[in-house]
């Protein structure tokens, strides 16, 4: 009996830490799991551009985007949130909760985050198209549960996908269509200093 207490004593931490650290460890296997899931979308209606990196107005000269569909029926901004466990939030909380077992741990409202990476796009796309409004979804492909109040623009990668064919109605043209996603595909800045220097300025904001 002692044996087997100790084995849970031992292995019940490490099985927390693993799950607690997987978005940490494999940051990009959320985003790599749904850019397949969109390169499901028809290609003769919809455009994928995945890990944008764009100027920005906000505390940040560059703003990183996890991924966006340019379509017919509509431009979708979508930011990957790789958390496992428990999701808890509410679309007007600045902070949303992770739960793994009895612990706890606060993290930005995604919703918040990907606000500004809307305006990054929309800055871009609207002085061409100034009617045209930039959709916001939030995905979190690993988590065990979501409760999460106030929106219907969060989901699992499925729930994504699902409302983003939910758009029906046509309102860019083929030719309108791939304009943006041309002025998108240029402006994504590839220079791989630029890239860091973006990286670690994430990271020094995450510390305040």
């Amino acid at each position: 009996m002692w044996l087997f207490v100790l084995i849970i004593i031992i292995l019940l931490p490490l099985a927390i830490f693993i799950k607690w650290k997987l978005p940490f460890l494999t940051g990009r296997i959320g985003e790599s799991f749904i850019s397949g899931k969109l390169f499901q979308l028809s290609p003769a209606h919809y455009k994928v551009l995945n890990n944008l990196l764009l100027p920005s107005r906000g505390h940040s000269e560059t703003t990183q985007i996890d991924h966006v569909i340019v379509s017919n029926f509509g431009v979708f901004c979508i930011e990957t949130k790789a958390y496992s466990g428990w999701i808890f939030g509410n679309a007007y909380q600045k902070y949303w909760m992770q739960v793994i077992f009895r612990y706890k741990k606060r993290f930005y409202n995604p919703l918040r985050q990907n606000y500004a990476h809307v305006k990054a796009v929309e800055d871009l796309i609207k002085p061409y198209y100034p009617k045209l409004s930039v959709i916001s979804f939030i995905a979190f492909p690993h988590a065990d549960k979501l409760k999460i109040s106030g929106t219907d623009l969060v989901g699992y990668m499925r729930d994504v996908v699902n409302k983003i064919k939910g758009f029906t109605n046509q309102i860019l043209s083929d030719t309108e269509r791939d304009n943006i996603y041309g002025i998108l595909e240029r402006t994504n800045i590839q220079n791989k200093e630029v890239r860091k220097s973006h990286d670690r300025t994430v990271k020094d904001l995450k510390r305040y």
